[in-house]
């Protein structure tokens, strides 16, 4: 038989059966001392006459790996920002983006609680849309964009990531219409969010969907990216790319820089371009220290 790993819980995993049904299960013998099974995977898994638990036999290649929270094969990721309370932050907003494009995952941007800050909101979906990403104006107040966003999440595997208190969990109740997730708090004190998540679960959709929330943070962390990748992970850079005076350069200091001459004419947003120099010192730094 064949499932999907939806949750991990001190190495007992639960399975979503082709046939809608919820197993508890565990991978035993030379599967568990090779392979790691991770929220997400495909797997093929037997259920023993003698026995109530399911065993895994077998782990299907992966299209996707999402680090934080360790998770695979998702098809797309709803990175979300909240325009106001917290107020979006372009450079983790970037990061975000940045990790997501390293996974090879499809990417929808949500910019939550317009309701607060209309005119803000369609600004930075416009800013983005520039910047080659679908983005999407959303509020669980007034409904704006919830249509809209629910039409990209049926028949795939949908992450929904982003800072804490951004209202990822509100959304996701919204769509699955119950209190799956906690919504947590934004801190009077300090404006950040409060982490409610703590680890990663996908929750079923409708027929082969899947919704999963991902703890949230108040800042992330870039590594395992060699910094010459930077660039093309910019995808709004990709077009100027190779028509620099010099192959390897970094889009800094270099003479006749096709990347910062696009940035002059406003082909790129200069908050994109200071992003790239803040990731890739970043990434220069993380490097070094490992």
């Amino acid at each position: 038989m064949q499932g999907r790993i939806i949750k991990n819980q001190n190495g007992y995993f639960s399975i979503w059966g082709n046939e809608g049904r919820l197993h508890l299960c565990r991978s035993r013998g030379r599967l568990k001392r090779t392979t790691d099974v991770l929220v997400g995977d495909l797997v093929d898994y037997e259920l023993p006459e003698a026995s109530t638990e399911a065993v895994i036999t077998k782990v299907h290649p992966r299209r996707t790996a999402l680090r934080r929270p360790a998770a695979v094969n998702i098809d797309r990721i709803v990175l979300t920002s909240a325009v106001k309370t917290p107020d979006v932050h372009l450079y983790t907003l970037d990061k975000m983006i940045l990790l997501a494009e390293d996974a090879g995952i499809e990417i929808l941007l949500c910019f939550n609680k317009a309701d607060l800050a209309p005119d803000k909101a369609e600004t930075l979906r416009r800013m983005y849309e520039k910047a080659g990403f679908p983005a999407i104006c959303t509020s669980t107040r007034s409904g704006a964009g919830l249509e809209e966003l629910a039409e990209t999440l049926r028949g795939h595997i949908i992450a929904f990531s982003g800072p804490s208190g951004v209202g990822k969990s509100s959304l996701l109740n919204h769509f699955l219409g119950r209190d799956v997730f906690t919504a947590g708090s934004v801190s009077a004190k300090t404006g950040r969010g409060k982490n409610t998540t703590r680890h990663a679960e996908l929750i079923p959709f409708g027929e082969q969907s899947f919704l999963m929330d991902t703890p949230g943070y108040t800042s992330l962390t870039l590594d395992g990216i060699p910094p010459e990748n930077a660039g093309y992970l910019f995808r709004d850079f990709r077009p100027y790319l190779g028509h620099c005076r010099f192959s390897d350069c970094m889009h800094q200091k270099e003479p006749d820089c096709a990347v910062r001459e696009a940035v002059e004419r406003g082909d790129i947003l200069p908050s994109r371009y200071q992003s790239y120099c803040q990731a890739l010192q970043e990434l220069k730094d993380n490097k070094v220290k490992y």
